[in-house]
């Protein structure tokens, strides 16, 4: 591992206020300007995804900052090192943004590079520079939803996707324009068009999106689980939508899709089971791959450790033979999938490290949780997480995520197993190849703050492998809360009844 470079000698990049750095949580997004490498921040991301789902909830002081501070920062760092970290962008009082989940570079009209960052927050707003010392929020009055995961330059134009987060029944949003400067974005999914055709175009919330074979691909979120959807033509038109994937892969606990990458003439989308259920009840991620013909195949998954019982759908058996979330029913999402020196990379978002976020929050909270769901079901689920806390303890489990590389797209290797040897990494968020052919990595740290790393190259040597016996102690942990959901089940909708369906 002697190629991996840690970047941020502070996480969360601020040397100068500590309290500052750590609300630094997610390296949320990521591009490049010149001879620097610029990274969007989410801000206290755990504990304002609490703060939402029972305000009045008490936060334990794992992550819990003081005082607290949610306005979105953009920092920058040259890739030579002569320059040390510098914050160039701190989102207005006013403005509402917590966090930059997207970032990316565009030539409008095929002239000098400008960044574009969307931001997520009170509701969608798209920052630009084109110096990366000078940011401002574009004027606009089109754009709904509030966030973007996903935007992608096709034909000289800029593509935005947004999404209401909120919403239990979210509406594909998708706008593109040549640059949102000097001209407003127009949408290119319109459902209030005349003749519009719903089983023509896109459905639900557009979570993600990439050119794959000179088309557009969107992901959508659906009660029927994750969808896949492509343009027919290079460019997209209304009813010129061809759905390609339905019900989650073929499993409809497949919701969502936070991760899609382009790799040797397939395009290789991810799956995560139903939020903030698999927070609570880890089930590990599926990836499939799509060829151009519209065939597609499960790559990673399709059996759960912890499989939730589904009518709709038939599941297949990976054609790696790795289990869902590589056998590990911690690694909840695959968040980034990424072509880097002609192998693929997958890295995940390891749920473990929550497990003692939440039963410290339960142990805070635990009479207010017993007024709200009784004192029986608040019991079991202390016990259910103070069981598989201290397994995690006992048998030295590897928190922090895991990067796993395939040099063919079906069998992959592990890489990296705990968070670049921090506990507290708990997700690979970005991974983004520079033009130079490096590789950076951006972590998502909630307690200490995100770090940035560098990759010059890769050794095979540090491989290994990552088969079924891999986690097998993880079994025991599964069997726990099977042993408990069957219970936890029955009384499922008192224990959601606060939180939101669609929050993630």
């Amino acid at each position: 591992m002697s190629n991996f470079q840690n970047l941020t000698p502070i996480n969360g990049f601020d040397f100068n206020d500590l309290n500052n750095a750590r609300q630094n949580n997610y390296a949320w997004s990521m591009s490049e300007l010149g001879d620097f490498i610029y990274v969007g921040t989410g801000r206290n991301i755990i504990y304002n995804i609490i703060k939402t789902i029972q305000p009045q909830t008490q936060i334990p002081a794992l992550i819990n900052p003081d005082p607290l501070n949610n306005l979105a920062e953009i920092w920058r760092y040259k890739k030579d090192g002569s320059l040390p970290w510098a914050r160039v962008y701190q989102a207005p009082a006013d403005s509402g943004i917590v966090g930059f989940r997207f970032m990316i570079k565009h030539k409008p009209f095929k002239g000098s590079p400008a960044l574009y960052a969307a931001a997520f927050g009170d509701r969608t707003q798209i920052v630009k520079t084109t110096n990366g010392a000078n940011w401002f929020i574009l004027p606009d009055t089109v754009l709904q939803g509030n966030s973007s995961r996903a935007m992608v330059v096709h034909r000289g134009k800029l593509y935005v996707a947004t999404v209401d987060e909120i919403s239990e029944n979210p509406t594909p949003f998708l706008y593109c324009s040549e640059d949102p400067e000097f001209y407003p974005w127009q949408p290119v999914i319109d459902s209030t068009a005349p003749g519009f055709n719903p089983q023509k175009n896109p459905q639900g919330g557009i979570y993600n999106m990439a050119v794959f074979n000179n088309r557009i691909y969107v992901s959508t979120i659906t009660e029927n689980g994750v969808q896949i959807w492509r343009t027919n033509n290079e460019e997209p038109g209304l009813n010129e939508w061809t759905l390609v994937v339905d019900n989650g892969f073929g499993d409809p606990a497949n919701q969502y899709s936070l991760a899609m990458g382009v790799f040797k003439n397939h395009l290789y989308v991810s799956g995560t089971k139903q939020l903030p259920l698999s927070w609570f009840i880890p089930m590990g991620c599926d990836i499939v791959r799509i060829d151009k013909n519209d065939n597609w195949r499960v790559v990673v998954g399709g059996n759960p450790l912890i499989p939730l019982n589904s009518e709709k759908g038939q599941k297949q058996n990976s054609v790696s033979g790795i289990g869902s979330g590589f056998n590990n029913p911690f690694n909840v999402y695959a968040w980034q999938i990424q072509e880097y020196q002609g192998r693929l990379f997958v890295s995940t978002f390891d749920d473990s490290s929550n497990m003692e976020v939440i039963l410290t929050t339960l142990l805070a909270n635990r009479a207010a949780l017993e007024q709200l769901i009784g004192t029986v079901i608040t019991r079991l689920l202390i016990e259910i997480y103070e069981s598989v806390v201290e397994i995690l303890r006992i048998i030295r489990y590897p928190r922090g995520f895991d990067l796993y590389v395939s040099e063919d797209g079906i069998n992959f290797r592990s890489l990296v197993m705990s968070g670049l040897n921090n506990p507290n990494n708990y997700g690979g968020r970005i991974l983004f190849v520079d033009s130079k052919n490096d590789l950076y990595i951006g972590t998502a740290n909630p307690f200490q703050g995100c770090e940035v790393w560098r990759v010059s190259d890769i050794n095979r040597r540090d491989f290994y492998p990552c088969d079924e016996n891999h986690y097998k102690n993880l079994w025991e942990i599964s069997e726990i809360i099977k042993e408990k959901y069957s219970i936890l089940n029955e009384n499922m909708p008192a224990v959601l009844k606060f939180l939101p369906k669609n929050f993630k």
